[in-house]
């Protein structure tokens, strides 16, 4: 079975060819949306109960008005069975979308919400450090009590309070009082 993500870099490597890859992000971006809000329908989609010709029939009428490589997509995912797997899809394309961009993904963890403004001020920091477009997501981990985590492309600086504690009590261990 060939995996999601060979799924994802084909579809992309097809529409970024034919210089339609900002129009199909939206649209994959849709579908995913359409089939997280909706799990009942790609299960609809890979049953076997429903025969092939209507699952089809099924698609071409939802899908129809989307590029056609994107709907041919959804068919060939449908008669493996495997169009429960279109969200990894998804994210394959935004990826390799991403990175043909420049774009880099970061997320940031903090112990609260960052307000808009902290928000703005990181993208811009990290813009600057890395020279390319920052895409940040922020999440939310009170464990970390303070401080902040940022990942981006396999690396993670970690400046959480957690983590400054948790070393500080490693160094205490080590120390040897005579």
């Amino acid at each position: 079975m060939t995996g999601a993500l060979e799924y994802g870099k084909a579809l992309f490597e097809i529409t970024e060819e034919l210089h339609k890859s900002d129009a199909v992000l939206a649209e994959v971006k849709l579908v995913s949306e359409l089939f997280s809000a909706n799990p009942d329908y790609s299960k609809l989609l890979d049953t076997p109960a429903v025969p092939k010709d209507e699952r089809i029939a099924l698609i071409s009428e939802a899908f129809g008005s989307l590029d056609s490589h994107l709907t041919n997509l959804i068919k060939i995912l449908s008669e493996k069975r495997i169009t429960h797997l279109f969200g990894k899809v998804a994210e394959e394309y935004s990826a390799l979308y991403d990175l043909s961009r420049g774009i880099v993904r970061a997320e940031a963890i903090s112990a609260v919400a960052l307000t808009e403004g902290q928000k703005a001020k990181l993208i811009s920091k990290l813009e600057a450090a890395l020279s390319k477009t920052v895409k940040l997501t922020c999440k939310v981990d009170p464990t970390i009590l303070g401080g902040m985590k940022i990942r981006y492309s396999g690396i993670q600086l970690d400046g959480s309070v957690k983590t400054r504690l948790d070393s500080f009590e490693e160094s205490i261990k080590n120390i040897v009082i005579q």
